[in-house]
């Protein structure tokens, strides 16, 4: 007993296994994140470091989310030697990662271009780099390792022409920098973009000093000067500094307007410059890093240079030394700027003018609407007046024509009978109000004579029905009713118009006359019948029989001369083709293949050989037939089909035609189509071809309708509907006249 608990345990313990295996087998695998890795060159507290780093991070979890593991290492350059850096984070880095799969190193500033460059391939062999910094970072890069990136190339000279513009009468420009490498670097290509301003402008330096020598310096320089701050992270005394921190204690004491070339150093006191703008650099960069990810290689990706620069100012600073803001380039971005009365109070001054307009508008709309009113009651009454006068001239003549004329308002229920109406029928006006007028409707016609009217009512559409309404001797007569909707003066709905008249004698000789076309048409096929089997039979037997004898005599013949044996070939051939088209004369008289085998077969077998006959292409289709038609309606759509098919190869002019076969429950369709040259269906049906006149008839004989869609140089369609079952109301048609 044990023994069987244990194993009933056992096989529940596995068959939870294999469920939890067969899960983890079906769980859709997981894409493994992104490592990236952004190494920076100076140190994380730089107020530029900060800001790139920020932009870059977001731009990647933004587009790839929990998929993203990311790094960022400062080796803080301008604090320590390069040498020293570049060794020291070369065995940290070493350590750290040996185990991380990196995907993309982003290298921010030249220092840490200059690492990658020296150790990128020990340390990440085959990384993708992506590089931001200077325009020149990237001059001794080896060409064998392939990289990418987006550089700037400052535009300090741009910041000195800002100020000039601003400051026009200044004489000299003050250049301040610190004694870093970075500094110097930075004081070097300054130095390079100032030989156009030569001849324009004094530029002095101020450099190696500490900002507390350089707070006495700007203290006390003359009118007539700006101040150019580079960059200053160490003065000559060694002081390790940030730029801002140093630009800020700087501005304090400065009496002349202090000009920069980056944003971040757009401190306190400051007026402004034409700056360069890290965000933008860095959103470059994150974009190109994407593109990396995502497959891209990185020999495809061009490495490009970009300005990124934007003139900014302090509106304060501006106020401070009294610039005037009509100097500014267009599109300066101006911070800090304190709204004026209009822009602080415009909504509130806004508001109350015009509440006061509104109240006055009020007061004057209610004057005009009071005397619009009495207008308006006036023109009322006489309306009224006219249309009482309007409303009796109608039924005066509606009373004496010889019509019966109903209406009916916007409920759909009948508001008027006109006399005829009342003495065809000898009922009270009481009695056919409202829907009392389908009381005298046949019972097999007042469910489609209702949706007839229901539907075009609620389509707002004229519409014709025929139904059998009761006379006053209890005769049903059959009537044409035709409606149309009507609209009051101010072009709204205001219920249906219609009139009926008597056509019971029309469609009696209608039918008579239907009935002598259905015997014609049965007499034409029954003839086309005899005529086949005659020339089948008969004539084409004789022609075979013809060619057996010509062919024996032409054997009977063996010294006959050459030209004698080539005429009897001749003639023997064609003999053969005479036979060939007199049987299929016989079969387009009467097709075997439609009494025998059915629609579909014989409307193939026919495309078939009227393409190969004429050498065109016809494209035939069949669908949802079914074998057991009627053989009336098998004989009309066929004969249809036929006819229309030899008139569009006789006139269109085309050599591609379709035929479509389609079956419903309650139908069937047969679409003949070519995309020829087209013809005026109206005017051919008045010239009363007899090919048209003929498929109309045989189509109007078994209930159905066709319609032909034709213009010129646009093809023509011959599409026909038959109905399998015959339908109560012999006619319902949406927008008749």
């Amino acid at each position: 007993m044990q023994k069987l608990k244990f194993f009933r345990r056992s096989l529940s313990c596995l068959t939870m296994l294999c469920s939890v295996v067969g899960f983890a087998l079906e769980a859709p695998a997981v894409e493994p994140q992104k490592v990236v890795l952004a190494l920076y060159g100076s140190r994380p507290d730089l107020p530029a470091n900060i800001l790139v780093d920020e932009i870059i991070r977001s731009t990647l979890e933004k587009e790839l989310g929990s998929r993203l593991d990311f790094y960022a290492e400062f080796l803080d350059g301008t604090r320590w030697p390069e040498e020293e850096t570049q060794s020291a984070a070369h065995e940290y880095l070493r350590r750290r990662y040996a185990q991380k799969k990196v995907s993309v190193i982003i290298a921010v500033a030249p220092v840490a271009i200059n690492f990658m460059r020296r150790y990128g391939n020990e340390l990440f062999p085959g990384v993708p780099i992506v590089a931001y910094g200077d325009a020149d970072a990237l001059r001794d890069w080896d060409l064998d390792r392939p990289i990418t990136g987006r550089l700037h190339r400052r535009n300090i000279q741009g910041t000195v022409e800002f100020a000039l513009r601003l400051q026009p009468r200044t004489r000299e420009v003050l250049v301040i920098s610190g004694v870093s490498p970075s500094d110097q670097s930075l004081q070097s290509a300054a130095r390079q973009q100032f030989t156009e301003f030569e001849n324009r402008v004094k530029i002095s330096y101020i450099r190696g000093t500490t900002v507390e020598d350089i707070q006495k310096t700007v203290a006390g320089v003359p009118d007539g000067t700006v101040i150019l701050f580079l960059s200053m992270y160490q003065d000559s005394a060694g002081n390790r500094l940030l730029s801002s921190e140093a630009l800020s204690r700087i501005a304090e004491k400065t009496r002349v307007p202090i000009f920069v070339h980056t944003r971040t150093n757009l401190v306190d006191g400051v007026v402004g410059g034409v700056v360069f703008d890290p965000e933008s650099l860095g959103r470059e960069t994150a974009q190109l890093t994407l593109r990396v990810l995502k497959g891209e290689r990185i020999q495809d990706l061009s490495i490009q240079e970009t300005t990124s620069t934007v003139s900014m100012v302090d509106w304060r600073q501006l106020r401070r030394w009294g610039i005037s803001e009509k100097r500014l380039p267009a599109g300066t971005v101006v911070r800090f700027r304190e709204p004026s009365l209009w822009e602080s109070y415009k909504w509130y001054i806004i508001s109350g003018t015009s509440l006061i307009i509104l109240e006055a508008a009020l007061i004057a709309a209610l004057f005009w609407h009071r005397t619009r009113r009495r207008k308006a009651e006036a023109e009322v009454v006489a309306a009224l007046e006219v249309a009482r006068e309007s409303e009796q001239r109608f039924r005066h003549v509606a009373n004496t024509a010889p019509v019966m004329i109903w209406m009916s308002g916007t409920d759909k229920l009948c508001t008027y009978i006109n006399q005829p109406w009342l003495d065809f029928t000898n009922r009270s006006l009481a009695q056919e109000l409202g829907n009392g007028w389908l009381e005298n409707v046949h019972g097999e016609d007042v469910a489609a004579c209702f949706d007839t009217y229901t539907e075009a009512f609620d389509r707002r559409e004229p519409f014709t029905m025929q139904y059998r309404l009761r006379r006053h001797d209890g005769e049903y007569r059959w009537v044409l009713d035709r409606g149309i909707p009507r609209f009051d003066g101010n072009n709204s709905f205001a219920g249906y118009i219609g009139s009926c008249v008597d056509i019971t004698d029309r469609k009696l000789a209608e039918e008579a006359l239907s009935s002598v076309s259905r015997r014609l048409i049965d007499a034409q096929e029954q003839e086309r019948t005899r005529i086949a089997r005659e020339l089948h039979d008969d004539i084409n037997q004789r022609i075979a029989i013809l060619a057996i004898e010509l062919d024996v005599l032409q054997q009977s013949l063996p010294n006959s001369g050459a030209a004698v044996r080539n005429r009897f070939e001749e003639l023997r051939h064609l003999t053969a083709d005479i036979g060939a088209e007199i049987q299929g004369i016989s079969h387009r008289l009467h097709s075997s293949k439609l009494e025998y085998m059915g629609l579909v077969a014989a409307c193939k077998s026919f495309c078939r050989e009227v393409a190969n006959w004429h050498k065109v292409e016809v494209n035939f289709a069949a669908e949802n037939i079914s074998p057991a038609l009627p053989q009336d309606i098998s004989l009309c759509l066929f004969r249809v089909l036929q006819e229309s098919l030899n008139n569009a190869i006789k006139h269109s002019g085309a050599q591609r035609f379709e035929a479509h076969l389609r079956g419903t429950s309650d139908e069937i369709h047969l679409a003949v189509r070519d995309h020829g040259i087209g013809f005026d269906a109206a005017a051919a049906m008045i010239s009363r071809g007899l090919g048209l006149i003929s498929m109309r008839e045989r189509v109007s004989l078994v209930k159905g309708t066709m319609l032909i869609a034709s213009k010129p140089m646009g093809g023509t369609e011959i599409t026909v509907r038959v109905p399998l079952v015959e339908k109560v109301v012999t006619q319902t048609a949406s927008g008749a006249a």
